[in-house]
């Protein structure tokens, strides 16, 4: 048997036609399933026992087709105990649909998926009156023309069985519902068909009365459960970790249940990628200035996605991590599409813009660098948008909400440098301020130094910054009495808060103007004389600072 890591590369489309920051999503314009699911399966030949989970694991199916197969919701019809005429009806009406997204398109490549679960019976799928036969199906398919047919087929001849966990779907080894002796052979046949069934001819299928059908359970599970490849899940690791799964679970009840896969003339090698479980780590920005069609390959075409970018406004398109290509599809001739290709690593961020465009301001601790890659969009240029050190010098004044028995110069002039890097910032800063303090029979004069270390993370707010804080401060203080008594004391401050930076001007920053509000605890003798003990109480702060930008290395 073929095995599936030789499956078709299944180019899967796209298209973004709203604006702004509309995400796309893999496979929604070119994937298109049917999800049928019956618990009553009417039939004159026997009495045959409700199932209890097929219609809620249909539900189930079509959720995980939406969340992590990318099917477009309109896409994917369910049907739930429903005649033959309301199942049909409803194939009939994604045929349509099938045909306007080829007008639309154009011919791309399609996958169609038909799963059922419910009674099966005599080669029959068994639905609220008349049953659905191999012809039924075979001019389903047929009219569909899909790219990949796909077939998913959780039935057989149901009943009841005494068991204490599991109920079959079959009193006893009788004819269900297998593709291979059910299918005309010239639909068996055609270039790109895959077939799973629950179990073998003569074999029962088994409902569990917590999991429901076990090999639809298992396949459903596999759209998280199964192992990542790339930048998803394929399809042959999805019934592996079903078939597998299904095995093991029956075989606790001393049971046989044996899923069975039938693929059929597939020529193109490649995986076909049917979940995509984890979240776009990375981006691409369009220019608002950027217009045009564009298409993004992942993996050298394991998976493809289609993007419509009209003029205007900017569009960010969250893509995942790893090998991309993107190529230009509005040239007239398919030999002038330029593609570029590149590597993104997770959280990474490509800007795109219209080439001699002049280059917006670099943010504080990011640099645009231009991608040098295979292949060139001769008038587009993509920059990737890396962490860049940077060193500010910065003065500035913070105000301390001092308690007035404790030492401490509520006013403090303050000179630093920051050095940011990405969203990571640090800080090292020198404070200083003197007071005189009079009272009705003495006074002192208190001079204070403070060192204060700073490390945030930075939140890019476009032409804002914000950051987040932690900070620490060693404060030495120089006190001396009208008596001629003097003291040198020490203190600390520990907290933390957040500071706002505005670069001035916002193109190209000469100056930072920035705020900070920090919260934190002080540790500090009082100021009176014989009051040598350590005390802690709040101290908020508020600063206000200007820096000087661009010492980049």
């Amino acid at each position: 048997m073929t095995s599936m890591r030789v499956l078709l590369i299944l180019l899967t489309f796209c298209v973004t036609l709203g604006l702004g920051s509309q995400q796309v999503w893999a496979g929604s314009a070119a994937r298109y399933a049917l999800v049928v699911g019956n618990n009553f399966g009417n039939t004159s030949l026997l009495e045959l026992e409700n199932l209890h989970h097929a219609e809620r694991e249909a539900k189930r199916l079509r959720r995980h087709l939406v969340q992590y197969g990318n099917f477009s919701a309109e896409r994917v019809v369910l049907v739930t105990g429903q005649g033959r005429d309301e199942i049909l009806a409803a194939a009939r009406g994604l045929i349509r649909l099938r045909r306007q997204d080829q007008e639309r398109l154009g011919t791309v490549p399609t996958l169609f998926a038909l799963f059922f679960t419910g009674h099966g019976l005599s080669g029959k799928l068994l639905t609220a009156d008349d049953p659905l036969t191999g012809k039924d199906l075979a001019n389903l398919f047929r009219d569909m023309h899909a790219t990949l047919n796909l077939g998913f087929f959780d039935a057989c001849y149901a009943g009841s069985l005494d068991l204490d966990a599991l109920k079959s779907k079959g009193v006893e080894s009788t004819p269900g519902f297998n593709p291979v002796t059910e299918l005309p052979k010239e639909l068996l046949n055609t270039e790109g068909t895959v077939w799973f069934a629950s179990s073998r001819p003569n074999e029962l299928s088994y409902e569990d009365q917590e999991l429901g059908g076990l090999f639809t359970h298992f396949f459903i599970e596999a759209f998280t459960g199964a192992d990542r490849d790339g930048v998803g899940i394929t399809l042959d690791d999805m019934w592996e970790y079903a078939r597998r799964r299904t095995l093991r679970m029956v075989a606790k009840y001393g049971r046989s249940q044996t899923p069975e896969k039938f693929v059929r003339s597939l020529k193109t090698r490649g995986p076909l990628y049917f979940s995509f479980p984890e979240q776009r780590s990375a981006r691409l920005v369009f220019d608002p200035m950027t217009q045009g069609t564009f298409l993004l390959r992942y993996q050298y075409g394991a998976l493809v996605e289609q993007v419509v970018k009209p003029a205007g406004r900017r569009l960010e398109v969250p893509v995942y991590h790893g090998k991309l290509s993107l190529s230009r599809l509005d040239q007239t001739r398919a030999e002038d599409r330029a593609t570029q290709h590149f590597q993104l690593a997770r959280g990474a961020e490509v800007r795109i813009r219209p080439r001699g465009i002049a280059q917006k301001r670099e943010r504080i601790g990011y640099q645009d660098v231009p991608i040098r890659s295979k292949g060139q969009i001769p008038d587009l240029e993509l920059t990737l948008r890396n962490y860049q050190p940077a060193l500010a010098l910065e003065t500035g004044y913070r105000y301390s909400l001092i308690q007035s028995r404790l030492l401490g110069n509520p006013h403090l002039a303050v000179f630093g440098a920051s050095l940011c890097y990405g969203p990571f910032s640090f800080g090292l800063q020198a404070g200083y301020g003197s007071m005189v303090q009079h009272f009705d029979s003495w006074n002192y004069r208190l001079n204070q130094w403070d060192l204060r270390g700073l490390a945030g993370y930075g939140i890019d707010l476009g032409t804002l910054r914000w950051d987040l804080e932690l900070a620490g401060a060693l404060s030495f203080f120089d006190l001396k009495y009208s008596s001629g008594q003097t003291r040198h004391p020490r203190g600390g401050w520990l907290g933390g808060g957040t500071r706002l930076s505005l670069p001035l001007p916002f193109q190209r920053p000469w100056l930072i103007l920035s705020a900070r509000v920090h919260l934190g605890m002080r540790l500090s003798q009082g100021i009176a004389r014989d009051d040598t003990e350590s005390h802690r109480a709040f101290d908020p702060a508020f600063e206000i600072g200007l820096s000087i930008p661009g010492i980049f290395f």
